[in-house]
């Protein structure tokens, strides 16, 4: 996804070590930014909590204006306690999140990041720049060199382990339409494996995939591939995303259009994806146009023989009027891109 952020991403790290020395207040304000009507910028320190949520309260969310619902984020990082009580907030009033072309949100702000979800707490909505920058570690403490009594070396060990249980607590939030956990096993697993001079960056389609972040400019920024090697895209980016693990390098998949009357309309088509090797039906993908919408939108289903998981619901494809999962528009695009 992101093969010319090299620069960036070392940029980000020395940010990010940048951001453990030395902090200043975030500029909380309201944003006349197209894609978000609240932003975030600079380092996260005590007190932000209360004046972002103050904003929030003095401002109008619409539900179906995305715009007044999202928070932009541009940020080094800063206190973690501080990031994971905002990570409440936006979870809890129902905001999207949003990292712009050429911004970078690393450490706390990338927990904050992730909160993001629709109003009404629906799904999981997280809004990644294909230039942005994302970038993650667990949280940590910062200490000087010296003696320490036992009772500090406990207050110590008590304040990183409620820094993990919030970020546990996060991960086990529920949404409305998805099933899924609302932060991944993998993602907190690779969240806690990251020192406070190291990071992950999300730098693929099949990673922004697996842990529900639309790349938002994906169609601007990437050449369009063709559709028979977008919807085995497809296929793969939602299977494996549902699945919680990484694509694999290497699986050889052939397609078949086949056309079937519903109840709701004569001349439907569904495509299914298969496995050149097994024959196994690995997709059935649904293109669909929606109602004032002449573009064509992708719902999606998918099954794992090996572990009878499956993803999307489709068998009532020829009575129901709503079936599978909506995909977005980015998962087309080759997983390791």
């Amino acid at each position: 996804m992101v093969a010319n952020l090299a620069k960036q991403i070392l940029t980000a790290v020395i940010s990010l070590i940048a951001a453990c020395i030395a902090a200043r207040a975030a500029d909380i304000q309201s944003s006349k930014d197209k894609l978000c009507a609240f932003k975030l910028e600079g380092a996260i320190t005590s007190g932000d909590y209360d004046r972002l949520a103050n904003l929030i309260t003095q401002s109008r969310l619409d539900p179906l204006d995305e715009r007044t619902n999202s928070l932009c984020l541009k940020s080094s990082g800063g206190s973690y306690s501080e990031g994971l009580k905002i990570s409440e907030l936006i979870y809890s009033r129902g905001l999207s999140t949003v990292v712009t072309d050429g911004s970078e949100c690393l450490s706390a702000c990338a927990i904050m990041f992730m909160a993001g979800v629709l109003p009404n707490r629906e799904i999981p909505y997280r809004k990644l720049s294909a230039g942005g920058v994302l970038g993650f570690h667990a949280p940590y403490l910062s200490l000087t060199n010296g003696k320490y009594s036992k009772e500090q070396v406990e207050e110590a060990s008590q304040a990183m382990r409620v820094g993990i249980l919030a970020l546990m607590r996060l991960s086990s939030k529920h949404t409305r339409l998805s099933g899924s956990d609302f932060l991944k096993k993998s993602f907190i697993a690779q969240v806690l494996a990251k020192g406070p001079q190291e990071a992950f960056f999300v730098k693929t389609i099949g990673e922004a995939a697996r842990w529900d972040i639309e790349i938002y400019d994906a169609a601007q920024q990437f050449p369009k591939p063709s559709n028979i090697d977008g919807v085995k895209n497809l296929c793969l980016n939602f299977h494996y995303a549902n699945m919680d693990e990484p694509v694999p390098p290497t699986r050889t998949l052939s397609l078949k259009v086949e056309s079937y009357a519903s109840k709701f309309h004569r001349n439907d088509f569904r495509i299914l994806v298969r496995d050149s090797r097994t024959n196994d039906t690995v997709c059935e993908v649904y293109p669909r146009t929606m109602k004032d919408d002449s573009e064509v939108h992708f719902f999606a289903c998918s099954y794992d023989y090996w572990s009878s998981k499956s993803f999307g619901d489709c068998r009532e494809f020829k009575t129901a009027s709503l079936f599978g999962k909506f995909v977005p528009d980015f998962i087309v695009l080759d997983a390791v891109g």
